[in-house]
C-alpha cells in the first residue's frame, strides 16, 4: 500500500496524508487498488475543484481540441449542465460522482439508456462530525455513511430533483443489465436554467425528395424549438446501410472517428486549471474489464450537421445502394438529442448504354436481329394503378419483363399482344427481347400506364382474309374480311409477286403499316361496322389484273390514333383463261 502510495508526485506530500487519519482508513483496506484510486479522487478533487475548474482527461482533451466534442466522458465527476456519453460493461456497477456546493441549492439528474435496461441509484455521503473523527483513530471503526435519495431500473429516460440540497458529494451508481451498452447522463445545479431538449413537430416524417445515382435530398419539417433557441439548435444527419436509428447515442460507437484520437482507457492522466494533478500507471488501476473502443466490425454510419436547414442533399453515395438516413434536433449547449422518424432509398443505377429507355404512350419500332436481344427500360413519372406494355412483331420473339429486378412476365408474341401489370410505387421496368426467328423481326413497342386509351384498333376473333374460288376469274378476285362493333378504316393493298410467294410473305415490314408501300398498290379503303359481329363483314371486288398470276392481298384497319394493324396476308392467283 504504501509503496503504491510513494507513486504519488512530491506536491501530494504537503497534504501530510496518513491514513491512521483518514476515517475511511477501515474501508481503504478491504478495496482493491482500483476502488482505492477512486475513493482519493473523492478526497483530492474537491481540492481542484476550488480552483474553479472540474478535471479533465489528457487524451479526452486532445478529442475535444480537434473536433469540438467528447466522444466518451471518463472522468468521475459529472460536469454541471452538460450531458455526457458513459459506456457500462453488463453486471459491472460503474460510479459517477458530482458535487453541490452551497446548501439549499437545487439539482437534478437525468439518465437516459441508449439501448438497454439499467438499474441506477443516487446517495449522499454523510462524513462524521470531529468528535467521531477522534473516536474513529481510538477504535478504527469509525467511518462515512452513504444514505441512498433514489432508485430506478427500467429502459426509459428517468430524472431525478431535489429542491433543496446539502453542500455535499453525491454519487451516482449505475449497472447495465442486459448488455455492455452505452448512456447518457445531464446534470445541473440550476434547473430553471436548462433549455428543454429539442421538439420534434407532429409530423416528424423525414421525406425523400429526389434520388440520383450517388446523391439522396432529404427533407424535413422545422422543430418548434427553433423558434426561440435558434442559435442553440442544429440538425445532424445520420446515414449508413443497416438500419434506421432511433437515438443518436446508439449510434456514436457506430461513427466514423479517426483512429489515432480515440481515447485510451484506463485514462492515465488529469488536468485541472491547465496543469496536471496526478499521473498513474496501468498496472496502478488494476481496471477489471477492456476498453469500451476494442476493434470490432463497424456499420459506417456518417453523422453530418446541417445547422439550422431542413432540405439537405446527401451526396457522395455509391450507385445502386440502399441507404437509411435518420435526423436528430441536437441543442448544442446541452448536448441532448430528439429524433425524427427515419427513412430509407435506394440510389439509382448508371444509365446502361445498352438499356434504352421508354416514354409513356410513344411507340418505338425496332429490329431484333437472328439471335439477337434488346433491352428497355421504363420508369412511370407518376402514381399508377396498371401500366399495360403493348409488343406488335413480324415474327416470334420471346419477353420478359422485370419489376425492380424480379421476373414478372415471360411470353412469346407472333402478332399483337397486350400485357397488363398490376402498378407499383417507384417501380422501374425492364423489358428484354430475344429473337427466335432466322432472319431480322421488326418489333413496334408501346408503354402505357392509360391502358383504357386505346392505341390501337380493336381486332376481330378471325384475322384471316377469305377469297372465293367462284367468284374468281381471268382478271379479277374477290376477298372478305371481318370487322368489329367498333367504326374503323379499312384499306386493301394488292401487289404482283413476281419472284417467289414465301420470299414475298417475309419481307420486313410486311406486317406492318402500309406507309412504304406504293400508292399505286392501294385498292380502296372504307368505314365500317356492325353491333352484329357476325354481320360484320366487308367484301370487295378487285378488277384489273392479269390472268394466270398470283396476287398478295393486305387488310390495314386503323385506329382513331393513327396506327394501324395487318391482317394476314392471303395469296391468290387469278385463272389462266375465262
Amino acid at each position: 500500500m504504501h509503496r503504491w502510495l510513494n507513486r504519488f508526485p512530491a506536491g501530494f506530500h504537503t497534504l501530510h496524508f496518513d491514513l491512521q487519519f483518514v476515517p475511511e482508513y477501515g474501508l481503504l483496506m478491504d478495496m482493491t487498488v482500483s476502488q482505492i484510486f477512486c475513493q482519493l479522487l473523492v478526497y483530492f478533487i474537491p481540492i481542484q475543484l476550488c480552483l474553479g475548474q472540474a478535471p479533465v482527461f489528457e487524451q479526452q482533451r486532445r478529442w475535444g481540441e480537434v473536433t469540438g466534442e467528447a466522444l466518451y466522458n471518463h472522468s468521475p465527476l459529472i460536469p454541471d449542465g452538460t450531458e455526457i456519453t458513459i459506456f457500462l460493461f453488463k453486471g459491472t456497477p460503474h460510479w459517477r460522482y458530482f458535487l453541490v456546493k452551497e446548501d439549499r441549492r437545487p439539482f437534478s439528474i437525468t439518465v437516459t439508456p441508449c439501448d438497454g435496461a439499467l438499474e441506477w441509484r443516487i446517495s449522499i455521503q454523510e462524513w462524521p462530525t470531529h468528535s467521531a473523527r477522534q473516536s474513529s483513530r481510538r477504535s478504527q471503526r469509525g467511518r462515512g455513511t452513504a444514505r441512498e435519495l433514489f432508485s430506478y431500473k427500467g429502459d426509459t429516460a428517468k430524472s431525478y430533483v431535489q429542491i433543496s440540497s446539502h453542500s455535499a458529494f453525491y454519487k451516482l451508481q449505475l449497472i447495465s443489465i442486459r448488455s455492455d451498452t452505452q448512456i447518457r447522463v445531464y446534470m445541473t445545479t440550476n434547473p430553471q436554467s436548462k433549455p428543454p431538449d429539442p421538439v420534434i413537430p407532429f409530423d416528424p416524417q423525414v421525406d425523400v425528395t429526389s434520388v440520383g445515382q450517388t446523391t439522396v435530398a432529404l427533407a424535413w419539417k422545422a422543430s418548434p424549438s427553433i423558434l426561440r433557441y435558434q442559435e442553440h439548435i442544429q440538425y445532424c444527419i445520420l446515414v449508413n446501410q443497416k438500419h434506421n436509428y432511433n437515438s443518436l447515442c446508439i449510434a456514436e460507437p457506430q461513427l466514423e472517428h479517426p483512429d489515432d484520437l480515440r481515447p485510451e482507457l484506463p485514462v492515465v492522466s488529469i488536468y485541472s486549471a491547465g496543469r496536471a494533478v496526478h499521473l498513474t500507471g496501468m498496472d496502478d488501476l488494476l481496471l477489471p474489464f477492456s476498453s469500451p473502443f476494442t476493434k470490432e466490425p463497424k456499420l459506417a454510419v456518417t453523422r453530418l450537421c446541417v445547422g439550422n436547414r431542413n432540405v439537405y442533399s446527401v451526396s457522395e453515395l455509391q450507385p445502386n445502394t440502399r441507404y437509411y438516413f435518420d435526423v436528430f434536433a441536437v441543442n448544442v449547449l446541452t448536448n441532448t438529442s430528439s429524433a425524427y422518424k427515419g427513412t430509407f432509398a435506394k440510389t439509382l443505377q448508371w444509365p446502361d448504354p445498352n438499356i434504352l429507355d421508354l416514354k409513356e404512350g410513344i411507340m418505338i419500332q425496332v429490329y431484333i436481329r437472328k439471335g439477337g436481344q434488346k433491352f428497355y427500360s421504363f420508369r412511370p413519372d407518376t402514381q399508377h394503378r396498371r401500366v399495360q406494355f403493348t409488343l406488335y412483331s413480324c415474327g416470334e420473339v420471346y419477353v420478359q419483363i422485370e419489376r425492380n429486378s424480379k421476373l414478372v412476365l415471360s411470353a412469346i408474341v407472333g402478332n399483337l399482344k397486350h400485357f397488363q401489370l398490376k402498378g407499383k410505387a417507384k417501380a422501374r421496368y425492364l423489358i428484354g427481347i430475344k429473337s427466335t426467328e432466322p432472319v431480322e423481326v421488326p418489333v413496334k413497342i408501346l408503354v402505357s400506364t392509360r391502358p383504357n386509351k386505346a392505341f390501337f384498333p380493336r381486332l376481330p376473333g378471325n384475322l384471316k382474309l377469305k377469297t372465293f374460288d367462284k367468284l374468281r376469274t381471268c382478271n379479277s378476285v374477290t376477298v372478305a374480311w371481318l370487322g368489329t362493333q367498333e367504326q374503323n378504316k379499312y384499306c386493301l393493298y394488292k401487289r404482283e409477286i413476281k419472284d417467289q410467294v414465301e420470299k414475298e410473305i417475309k419481307t420486313p415490314n410486311r406486317c406492318f403499316g402500309p406507309e412504304r408501300r406504293n400508292v399505286s398498290e392501294k385498292v380502296r379503303c372504307k368505314y365500317f361496322y356492325n353491333l352484329n359481329t357476325q354481320h360484320a363483314v366487308a367484301v370487295q371486288k378487285v378488277t384489273g389484273l392479269k390472268a394466270g398470276t398470283p396476287y398478295l392481298f393486305d387488310v390495314y384497319v386503323f385506329g382513331h390514333r393513327g396506327h394501324s394493324l395487318k391482317y394476314q396476308s392471303k395469296v391468290v392467283k387469278t385463272r389462266k383463261a375465262c
